[in-house]
């Protein structure tokens, strides 16, 4: 049963979570021969703990699945997954044994499979990293600096997001969140990070940041991020469908990217 204060019930959504990781897993083990293989590697929101609803809000948070070839079979592996039939038949393949796991799923987690080859990661925040086999996560953590350099890049892209806007009606308007959701999800630890509470917030989940937010005196920002979350869920529940949900979802997406953004540009809030 799902618990009083989940839509639905969070060990059901986290079943279909690793059902479909480990799908995506069997499809890259049916084809790239394990010794190519340097590492794969789980992060993100949906490999946290979530101790609340806002911690995973179903197909708009992502299944983040990352994978590292060692670099003598990286030209080899990279050119197959850049061929459009491949990278179909893989997709299918995944979504197959997904559908044997889960047969009637609540939901379908949204991957994102990244090859870290060829990706600079300089600068890279760890998050919070499952290593699901092979070496250590590569990068290094972002400094407090590059984090409040990160938020300021990312809210004033959000802020002229208008013109990507204008002609999303309807069931349309999921594709403003998604623009929208990859710059707002790391929101709070980047800023905590900015603010001087260390790179140890990258790997506590949003609800427990949230309360660190609303501490440090970055409690407008916290409330809107819970209104954010509030109406995705709402709008999850009508299959993304209800306009008026998701269009409340942006804006207060919006206004937690502002008020973040002057928060570490020298405007109010914050006890760094």
């Amino acid at each position: 049963m799902p618990s009083p204060d989940w839509p639905a019930d969070p060990q059901q959504l986290r079943l279909e979570v690793h059902a479909l990781r480990d799908a995506l897993i069997a499809a890259l083990d049916a084809r790239v021969p394990a010794q190519a293989v340097r590492g794969v590697y789980f992060k993100g929101s949906a490999s946290k703990p979530w101790p609340a609803p806002l911690d995973y809000v179903p197909e708009l948070s992502d299944l983040d699945l990352h994978v590292w070839f060692h670099e003598n079979a990286a030209p080899v592996w990279l050119a197959r997954f850049r061929e459009a039939v491949f990278a179909l038949e893989f997709a299918q393949d995944a979504e197959d044994r997904f559908s044997q796991a889960c047969p009637a799923p609540h939901h379908v987690p949204r991957p994102q499979l990244l090859l870290l080859n060829g990706v600079d990661l300089s600068g890279w925040t760890r998050s919070h990293v499952q290593v699901l086999r092979g070496e250590p996560y590569p990068g290094a953590e972002a400094t407090a600096a590059e984090d409040r350099a990160r938020l300021l890049e990312v809210s004033a892209q959000a802020a002229g997001l208008g013109l990507d806007l204008l002609d999303k009606v309807g069931p349309q308007l999921w594709t403003a969140l998604r623009q929208l959701n990859w710059r707002v999800s790391p929101l709070p630890a980047r800023l905590l990070s900015a603010a001087g509470a260390g790179p140890e917030v990258w790997h506590e989940p949003r609800s427990v940041l949230l309360a660190d937010l609303d501490a440090r005196g970055f409690g407008a920002v916290a409330d809107e991020l819970r209104a954010y979350y509030a109406h995705a869920w709402a709008a999850f529940g009508t299959g993304w469908r209800d306009a008026a949900l998701m269009r409340r979802a942006v804006l207060h997406a919006l206004e937690a990217l502002r008020q973040a953004a002057r928060a570490v540009d020298g405007g109010e809030g914050g006890n760094a």
